[in-house]
């Protein structure tokens, strides 16, 4: 899947297959039709009028420049104003063969870099002259860093930007509901499919307000402008049946919450940049390729190094470990 990072501009290239081969579209004529598929990816349900294609979910329509040096292969230049959140797109490629219509479909992900790119040429002191020993392309330093975000979201099994989700937990018994994800933004919170709490179009049909909890990882209720039962009676009042022990918890056990709102990270933590960077060195060390390869021992007539067992099981990097161990999601986090 093609990546463009937010806030940037990239080329995305396709190529055109028929019959087994890479082939010139007709009079160079490929028609690009950009699609944003972010809602299919944040409600799973979603389903644009039954058709993959939904026309009011047309973003651009672009005509692809052929690549020249290069048969069958054509690219676009995505609109910048499309690119400032994290989304997904899918593009359908128009063209004719023969004169025959023919299409075919790629996707893009707008992704956000785990470090400032000015800051990978500088701090791995990387060439922008050609002639440069150190010389790398954008395209390489963009695998690079894809590299080094992949191996980071693996390992903490967590993403260090926003996007929408949906996520479905169930309640322990607790005015505190658990989140497998850091949470930004609350939007809507259903219990047992009935809405609680719609906060874009301000509709609250609960006792409670829904805050995220200190660490984000979990949503939690405040009881400070409730009285209890004694200051009730004491008063000649009924207590409310939010006081009765049926009603001990915000979020019963075992009821089923459902929660869609802005999730993960709105800043990338410091250590997490310092990782990507060192990760991204890594990339391009010469026994990164064995290494992936789980490869063990190697040996020369003058020398043998063993790789430590640690060496497959985090990022492959023990400075790197150790930096985004913090932010390692194990199933059990404070809220």
């Amino acid at each position: 899947m093609a990546e463009i990072y937010k806030n940037y501009t990239s080329p995305v290239i396709t190529k055109i297959f028929w019959d087994g081969e890479i082939i010139n579209a007709d009079a160079n004529l490929v028609t690009a039709k950009i699609y944003d598929i972010t809602l299919q990816d944040f409600n799973p349900i979603y389903d644009p009028s039954g058709s993959e294609f939904d026309p009011d979910n047309l973003l651009a329509t672009i005509s692809a420049t052929k690549i020249e040096t290069d048969d069958g292969t054509y690219q676009i230049i995505v609109p910048r104003n499309l690119c400032t959140t994290n989304r997904k797109f899918e593009v359908l490629w128009e063209y004719f063969i023969n004169g025959s219509a023919a299409s075919h479909v790629t996707f893009i992900d707008v992704v956000t870099p785990y470090t400032n790119l000015s800051d990978i040429w500088e701090d791995l002191n990387i060439g922008t002259d050609p002639s440069d020993p150190n010389y790398k392309t954008y395209h390489e330093i963009q695998m690079a860093e894809k590299y080094a975000r992949k191996l980071i979201e693996a390992f903490t099994a967590q993403y260090f930007y926003t996007y929408n989700e949906i996520q479905i937990v169930y309640g322990y018994g607790s005015d505190i509901l658990p989140l497998p994800f850091k949470i930004n933004q609350i939007h809507e919170l259903y219990e047992n499919d009935v809405l609680l709490v719609d906060n874009i179009n301000s509709i609250s049909n609960w006792t409670y307000v829904p805050q995220i909890s200190e660490s984000g990882f979990g949503i939690r209720v405040s009881r400070q402008n409730f009285l209890d039962n004694t200051i009730y009676t004491a008063n000649g009042l009924v207590p409310p049946s939010v006081n009765d022990i049926n009603y001990q918890y915000a979020f019963k056990k075992d009821a089923r919450y459902r929660i869609e709102g802005l999730f993960g990270w709105s800043y990338i933590p410091a250590n997490v940049e310092e990782a990507c960077v060192v990760l991204i060195k890594q990339f391009f060390e010469k026994d990164t390729q064995w290494r992936n390869k789980y490869v063990r021992d190697i040996s020369a007539f003058d020398y043998k190094f063993t790789y430590m067992e640690d060496a497959h099981r985090g990022t492959g990097n023990l400075y790197a470990d150790q930096l985004l161990l913090p932010y390692v999601i194990t199933g059990l986090v404070a809220f």
